[in-house]
């Protein structure tokens, strides 16, 4: 092992906790930081609204690299279901619906990848008569759902590929668990608006550099580490400004049915053994002219919610940026809004999210919201993470682990080893991942990040029904 005994982990979410317990594996003392109360809440959402729900799916086109982490993260939820004799990851597949009665460019190069790593098998393409037959012998043949395209004359339906290997995890009950699990293996954790709310880094003069040495909570007490990593998500900006240029925070849209228990049939239709996770990009244009973009809806919860996510247009809040960051727009970036101002969402994401229910989810046509919310997501450059040393502080003392750009929740239980494998090793990490997570200042902006606060995906832009 390295010289570095301890690390202070800022931020107790699915970057920080799987991070946390791939350190304290490595011999580390680790102590982690989070605002929220998590040791009372229990990372209850009905106790805490900033607690997510997320979706697992395997398919990334030609980023084989991110469809081999899933794989490989997939093998350990199953191992974690049987040792915990619970369900973190339903395995309900994922039904991709296609924007039309073809597949899409996206969806070929997907299954080219997974012909190429010998797991073609797992998907079944809805008009592929083999597929049918297979998908029916293995007890996938009712989650091949057909939806009629609307207006078509020929009565024409979408495409769909059913992909076995996905599901759903329960993320509250999922970090519960690796927040147990880091307990058990020695790691700290220090919660709450006061005592666990880090509001600076603290740093040391190292010739003409600055070198991380820990972190200074609000209650004012300063806690040394020889390493600083933030998995601060959305705030991670925040906190290390550097990261301006590289991360924007946005928001996708989150819209709720609620089943009453007592309606047998759509409890039974939407349960997960019956309903896929089911995603869908459309081509239809809402009534602003604009693509209504990437829409998903998830099996009932245990409770009954039907949860259906808009992410589309990604929603930014610019604000004037403190002195000091590296990169603005105008004076101004993006940052999380509060939860109680995240509680409603722009009027082009209720558009989308209902077309996308008249056309896959008509039982709910016409029926109000039982919830809507805002849910903050850290955008990068390219949609990628950045996991690597901040090359502005000196003896590889600050560590970021973050940018989940939306999809890193299903990648909790292996994640922090690939990350704990770069912060003790950089570019001698073993990990595969290494070249993709790097620190990249000249990667091009785009992904949305250069449109700034004139963009009409800027809230303080956006109509609210």
């Amino acid at each position: 092992m390295s010289d570095t005994k301890s690390v202070a982990v800022v931020g107790a979410g699915i970057f920080g906790l799987s991070l946390a317990v791939a350190l304290r594996e490595k011999g580390y003392d680790v102590a982690v930081f989070d605002r929220h109360p998590y040791d009372e809440t229990q990372y209850d959402p009905v106790a805490d609204e900033n607690v997510q729900a997320a979706s697992f799916r395997a398919s990334y086109g030609t980023k084989l690299h991110y469809q081999r982490l899933a794989l490989e993260g997939r093998e350990a939820w199953i191992a974690i279901n049987k040792a915990s004799g619970d369900d973190l990851f339903v395995p309900s597949g994922m039904l991709r619906i296609q924007p039309s009665d073809e597949l899409g460019a996206l969806e070929k190069e997907t299954l080219a990848n997974m012909e190429r790593d010998g797991i073609r098998q797992t998907q079944f393409v809805k008009s592929l008569p083999e597929d049918r037959k297979r998908a029916e012998a293995e007890g996938w043949g009712a989650k091949l759902l057909e939806f009629p395209i609307p207006d078509s004359k020929d009565a024409r339906s979408f495409e769909a590929v059913l992909d076995s290997l996905g599901g759903f995890m329960r993320c509250s009950n999922a970090c519960l668990y690796f927040h147990k699990l880091a307990t058990s293996k020695g790691v700290k954790f220090i919660f709450g608006n006061e005592h666990g709310s880090v509001e600076s880094i603290v740093e040391e003069a190292v010739g003409d550099k600055k070198k991380a040495v820990g972190v200074k909570t609000k209650d004012g007490v300063v806690h040394m580490a020889n390493v600083v990593a933030v998995a601060g998500g959305s705030f991670t900006t925040q906190l290390i400004p550097d990261l301006s240029t590289h991360l924007e925070s946005s928001g996708g849209s989150l819209a709720t049915f609620k089943i009453d228990p007592e309606n047998k049939a759509l409890w039974d239709k939407y349960s997960p053994e019956k309903f896929p996770v089911t995603t869908w990009k459309s081509t239809p244009r809402n009534k602003t002219g604009k693509d209504t973009g990437s829409v998903y809806v998830l099996p009932r919860t245990p409770d009954g919610l039907v949860k259906i996510g808009f992410r589309g247009i990604k929603f930014t809040n610019f604000q004037p940026a403190p002195e000091g960051v590296p990169f603005t727009q105008d004076g101004k970036w993006s940052i999380p809004m509060s939860p109680k101002d995240s509680s409603t969402i722009p009027e082009a994401a209720v558009d989308s999210i209902r077309q996308f229910v008249k056309i896959f989810l008509p039982d709910f046509d016409q029926v109000p919201f039982y919830s809507t919310k805002l849910c903050w997501y850290t955008d990068s450059l390219d949609n990628s993470f950045v996991i690597d040393h901040v090359p502005t502080y000196t003896d590889n003392s600050l560590f970021v682990c973050t940018g989940g750009s939306g999809h890193g929740a299903k990648f909790l239980p292996v994640l922090g080893k690939h990350a704990a494998d770069i912060l003790e090793n950089g570019d001698m990490a073993t990990s595969f991942l290494r070249p993709f997570w790097r620190w990249r200042p000249d990667a091009p902006r785009r992904n949305g990040l250069e449109e700034g606060p004139d963009s009409p995906r800027n809230i303080g832009q956006a109509q609210f029904q």
